[in-house]
C-alpha cells in the first residue's frame, strides 16, 4: 500500500522526547523504545525511535506511541499537537503541545475544544479519538486518507462509520460501514450499524438484509 511502509529504525536515531519532536517535525508517529532511559515516569526522559509511516499499526517493539494530532478550539480554530496512545486498546491520557522549544502537556478533558488523533489506527478501538464535535471533518478527513493507506481498511472504515452516523450523515455512514462488513468486521454490530443506516435511508430491503444477519448472530 503507498505510504504504508515504514522506514526503518536504522534510519534514524534514538532520541529522548523533546529531541525527537524538535529534530523531526515532519515525522507523524514516535514509538517510546524500553530499557535505554532511567527508571523514571517521566515521559520527558523516555527513548523514543521516529516512525515515518502514515498509518499507526500494532508493533512488536512498543505498545506506547506518541503521534500527531489536531486541537480543535471552541472557534474552530485548529492547532497542532502530539497525544499519546497505547495499542492494542487505544488508551490516550494526555496532549502534548511544543512551546518555545519546552514540552507541555494537559490531560485531554483540561484541554480547550477537541484533540483529534491525526493518524489513522490499523486496529480496532474507540472512535472518539477522531470526533471532534466542534469541526467534524478534521476526524473525517483524516480517517479518509487512511483508507487509501492501510491493507486492514475495515477498521479505519468502522470509525468514519461511526463518526458520521453520529452526524446523522447515514449514507456516507452505510459506505463506511459498508467498507467494513465486506472486509472482516470487528464485530457483527456493524451490520446492526448498516441496517439503521439503510434504515434511515429508506432502503428497507438492504435493511431488511443486515438486520437479519445481525439477529442471526445474536
Amino acid at each position: 500500500m503507498p505510504g504504508y511502509d515504514c522506514r526503518s529504525a536504522a534510519e534514524f536515531t534514538t532520541m529522548r522526547f523533546i529531541d525527537a519532536l524538535t529534530q523531526h517535525p515532519e515525522i507523524p508517529i514516535f514509538g517510546r523504545v524500553e530499557g535505554l532511559e532511567p527508571d523514571t515516569d517521566d515521559i520527558r526522559d523516555w527513548e523514543f525511535d521516529p516512525i515515518d509511516a502514515a498509518v499507526l499499526r500494532e508493533s512488536e517493539i512498543s505498545d506506547f506511541f506518541v503521534v500527531k494530532a489536531k486541537h480543535v478550539l471552541p472557534g474552530g480554530t485548529i492547532q497542532d499537537c502530539y497525544l499519546d496512545l497505547c495499542l492494542p486498546e487505544r488508551i490516550s491520557d494526555y496532549a502534548y503541545f511544543l512551546r518555545d522549544g519546552e514540552i507541555e502537556f494537559r490531560y485531554h478533558h483540561e484541554c480547550d475544544g477537541d484533540v483529534v488523533c491525526g493518524v489513522p489506527i490499523d486496529c480496532f478501538g474507540v472512535y472518539e479519538l477522531f470526533y471532534s464535535r466542534i469541526a467534524p471533518d478534521v476526524g473525517i478527513n483524516i480517517l479518509r486518507n487512511g483508507l487509501n493507506l492501510s491493507p486492514h481498511r475495515q477498521y479505519i472504515a468502522e470509525d468514519l462509520g461511526y463518526i458520521l452516523r453520529d452526524e446523522r450523515r447515514f449514507a456516507e455512514a452505510a459506505e463506511a460501514f459498508q467498507i467494513a462488513a465486506d472486509g472482516q468486521p470487528s464485530s457483527y454490530f456493524i451490520y446492526g450499524e448498516l441496517a439503521g443506516c439503510y434504515d434511515e435511508l429508506g432502503d428497507t430491503e438492504r435493511a431488511a438484509k443486515y438486520q437479519s444477519l445481525f439477529a442471526s448472530h445474536e
